[in-house]
């Protein structure tokens, strides 16, 4: 009775988090969750007190926290994905064994990034901020290098398949903020999206018994407008050591034409054609408390609500996406003078299945000496899903069996920022 019900729940599982988010991340990218090393350290946190280099991607409204009148942070972030997958497999009698790894792929991915705040010393201009910024915003990166080989003793290499996504859309923000009264603070950013995306999907044959398997569909995106990303917000500071805030990005659109350019084994066609995704809007509330003690702890409380319910995609009407929500928790201690300790917490949900979580877990520290922070942080996160086998193999040799139960997925990401900040009194 006890196996019985935990290979009913196992076939439960499988069944709820079928999930496609490798082709999804092809497809649609998945947007950077937080930019700078601190507030990676911090769990993505910040949004009601982070620092001025938080306005573009949290809160325009964080840009009039910068302390002197020029500020400028770059660095460099990495990603690392490790992809594991594997097959269920049964014994003679039909009954589950256990799951055998037949692909594994660990691939790094980075891009630079700077920003610059200026904070012109106009008093009747209610302490106006101005930032702007080259920033990673949604990243398509992702590569699948599966090599297909024959069954026996032989393992004849027979075919590759191949998924090759590059590119990075990167924004060019530009953010305005105030303060009306000493302890509100509002801005607006508005971001213009940069960048080049391309795709390869191939089947290469390595056999000389497949003479008619090869096969490549490659395209790129085009922009037919210039997308813009306009986000609102505000913060409010009760007093020195509590604050709130929130942010509110609306939706944005980006209309590409796509040139495909199809080749199989006789033949070659080129076309093109284009295209309409509507990403959705994202609300977020922000919570800040500085401790009062020897030790200068400071937590850092944000949760994000997007509408991915109502993502739109002018090439597929049958998507189902869900809203999705995501908590941000991060503390910070500076245990004695320029040496900050930092460990932060996100969990939240992914717009394919409302039961497929992601929790990331964080830490960092820096250097602080006058006007320079060097800041460091890594994060790791580990998610296992399910998803249809991308390929059927049966068609390279008769004696594979087309698979019908999904295969198990493990991704364990792990990201890394390293950045420093400069002011200029």
């Amino acid at each position: 009775m006890k196996k019985t019900l935990i290979l009913i729940l196992i076939g439960t599982a499988i069944h709820a988090q079928n999930v496609d988010l490798n082709l999804n991340k092809i497809e649609y990218g998945q947007h950077v969750q937080t930019l700078t090393a601190r507030s990676l350290a911090m769990g993505g946190a910040g949004l009601a007190r982070g620092n001025a280099f938080l306005a573009s991607t949290h809160n325009p409204a964080l840009v009039v926290n910068s302390e002197g009148v020029i500020a400028i942070n770059g660095g460099f972030r990495l990603k690392n994905l490790e992809e594991d997958r594997a097959f269920p497999y049964r014994d003679s009698f039909g009954g589950f064994v256990d799951f055998g790894s037949y692909y594994f792929q660990n691939n790094w991915y980075g891009s630079m990034y700077g920003q610059i705040v200026y904070a012109p010393d106009f008093v009747e201009l209610m302490n106006l901020h101005i930032s702007t910024g080259y920033l990673p915003f949604i990243d398509f990166n992702y590569n699948y290098f599966e090599e297909v080989r024959s069954t026996g003793f032989d393992d004849d290499l027979l075919a590759y398949n191949i998924m090759d996504s590059e590119g990075q859309l990167f924004a060019i923000p530009v953010n305005i903020a105030i303060q009306p009264i000493g302890q509100l603070s509002i801005g607006i950013g508005i971001s213009f999206l940069t960048g080049e995306l391309t795709s390869d999907k191939r089947i290469v044959s390595k056999s000389s018994k497949l003479t008619d398997i090869d096969e490549s569909l490659s395209f790129e995106n085009k922009f037919d407008n210039i997308p813009l990303v306009t986000t609102f917000g505000a913060t409010y500071n009760y007093d020195e050591r509590l604050a709130f805030a929130f942010a509110y990005r609306l939706p944005f659109n980006l209309k590409t034409t796509a040139k495909f350019e199809k080749m199989g084994v006789d033949t070659t066609i080129a076309f093109s054609r284009q295209r309409d995704v509507e990403y959705p809007a994202r609300l977020g509330f922000g919570f800040d408390y500085r401790f009062e003690n020897v030790l200068a702890a400071q937590i850092m409380i944000d949760y994000y609500y997007e509408f991915w319910s109502e993502f739109k995609d002018s090439w597929n009407s049958n998507l189902n996406f869900e809203d999705t929500y995501n908590i941000r928790v991060g503390i910070e201690h500076v245990f004695f003078d320029g040496v900050p300790f930092r460990v932060g917490l996100s969990f939240g949900t992914l717009r394919e299945d409302k039961s497929l979580t992601q929790t990331t877990f964080s830490l960092g520290t820096g250097l602080i000496f006058k006007n320079i922070h060097v800041d460091f942080a890594v994060g790791y996160s580990n998610n296992q899903f399910f998803q249809d086998d991308l390929y059927d193999n049966s068609k390279y040799d008769p004696n594979f069996e087309t698979r019908t139960e999904p295969d198990r997925i493990n991704w364990t990401q792990v990201f890394g920022r390293v950045d420093f900040s400069y002011t200029f009194k």
